[in-house]
């Protein structure tokens, strides 16, 4: 019987527009079995959906970097594993120097960066109601930086783009895309695998009693690691390889479905 239920949060629990569906919000409130968000977005960037989902269990941000529990006033925090200082001057570099006109992002547990405002810059605020902070490559960095995110919308440069990075094979860091214009830059030990693994351990929790919700490359650790792999239909086939079922898409409420269908009426 599922004891705990993860999920993704963009194109999986979240509609195209960066919204969470009525359907959605009704079926994981009422129901009895505790939810937990496993996402490659920062805490700040999640912290709507905590609200609407009035949700009080053990959260994980930066695709496992950071595991958190939500308080009236910011977060305790559980495990944080951020990318080396070095590293960060590293992967500007190598981005600056070979893609300077893709966009280049990081973040720390507060703030989103980027060197310049772009389309991709501007998608990324009209879904998560975030805006970045500009500061240019070259600066000093004194903040802790828990993941970059790099964007083309443009479909031959994005693909050089991942091929590039991914070859690199850059020591402690995984390479893995969100979605046909995300690429998302964060620690080897930063997975959701590892996140979901804590969760299950502080809970005594057996790997049959979890369930997980997703749709991207970044959620396939997640999948390997639970008993009740659900995709959504807008799943890369990659990822619905993985799955046990494979739900309705994020339009069609396919968190809400797939709870339903999989979980209570089990």
């Amino acid at each position: 019987m599922i004891q705990h239920i993860f999920l993704d949060m963009d194109n999986t629990l979240l509609s195209p527009d960066g919204s969470i569906s009525a359907k959605n919000i009704s079926v994981i409130k009422n129901s009895p079995i505790p939810v937990s968000l496993v996402s490659a977005r920062a805490p700040f960037e999640m912290q709507f959906a905590i609200h609407d989902l009035d949700l009080n269990t053990t959260q994980v941000a930066f695709n496992g970097g950071l595991i958190y529990k939500p308080q009236l006033k910011g977060y305790q925090q559980i495990y944080s594993q951020a990318i080396n200082p070095q590293t960060v001057k590293r992967i500007m570099t190598i981005i600056h120097q070979n893609f300077p006109e893709v966009s280049l992002n990081w973040y720390s547990d507060h703030t989103w960066f980027t060197d310049k405002h772009c389309q991709e810059t501007d998608a990324e605020t009209a879904i998560t109601h975030e805006k970045p902070v500009i500061q240019k490559t070259s600066v000093n960095l004194t903040q802790t930086i828990y993941k970059f995110m790099v964007m083309s919308f443009q479909p031959p440069l994005f693909d050089r783009l991942q091929k590039y990075l991914k070859q690199l094979n850059l020591p402690d860091l995984n390479v893995m895309t969100s979605g046909d214009a995300y690429i998302e830059i964060t620690p080897t030990s930063a997975t959701k695998a590892n996140a979901i693994a804590q969760i299950q351990k502080e809970e005594h929790l057996k790997i049959d009693q979890l369930a997980a919700f997703g749709d991207g490359e970044n959620d396939i650790p997640m999948f390997k690691h639970v008993g009740l792999p659900i995709a959504v239909a807008n799943a890369s086939q990659e990822v619905k390889q993985y799955a046990k079922f494979v739900s309705t898409s994020n339009r069609e409420d396919g968190v809400a479905i797939g709870i339903e269908q999989h979980i209570l009426a089990k």
